[in-house]
């Protein structure tokens, strides 16, 4: 199922590191709006959840590896989303993103909210997930219907 280096064609192109259930749905909605997706994950069962029309390329490995990185397509990227979910995987993966290949948009998934300082330190961008849910869980609450 691994493929080298991404043909990137229209709009943007971006890695995903990561695909749980989370990380599938954020690639195929993203490829579904005509980018260019390349999806790396350590666990080749998990990259089946992108379906067999998924029209991205896909690679099993690490995602601090820096090989595993390039053969993705990193440093040709304009967009990197990092979706696992384990915060100091989460951390690796950026750093080596941001530091090795220069990659200026990456964002990252952010579990346990005490990291969420941690990777603004590093500039990067974050999805707070409890912290989405509890916005959602207050408009709910505070919502008539």
């Amino acid at each position: 199922m691994a493929m080298p280096v991404p043909e990137w064609g229209m709009g943007m192109r971006i890695v995903i590191i990561g695909c749980g259930r989370i990380g599938a749905h954020v690639a195929r909605q993203l490829a579904a709006a005509g980018h260019t997706v390349s999806v790396v994950d350590q666990d080749a069962v998990s990259l089946r959840r992108l379906g067999d029309d998924f029209p991205g390329c896909t690679m099993v490995g690490t995602g601090f590896d820096e090989a595993v990185l390039q053969k993705a397509g990193v440093a040709d990227a304009e967009a990197v989303v990092v979706l696992t979910n384990v915060d100091a995987t989460n951390f690796m993966v950026a750093r080596a993103v941001v530091e090795l290949f220069g990659v200026r948009r990456v964002t990252v998934r952010v579990n346990d909210p005490e990291f969420s300082a941690v990777f603004a330190e590093l500039g990067l961008k974050t999805v707070d997930l409890p912290d989405l849910i509890l916005q959602r869980v207050d408009e709910l609450l505070a919502s008539d219907g």
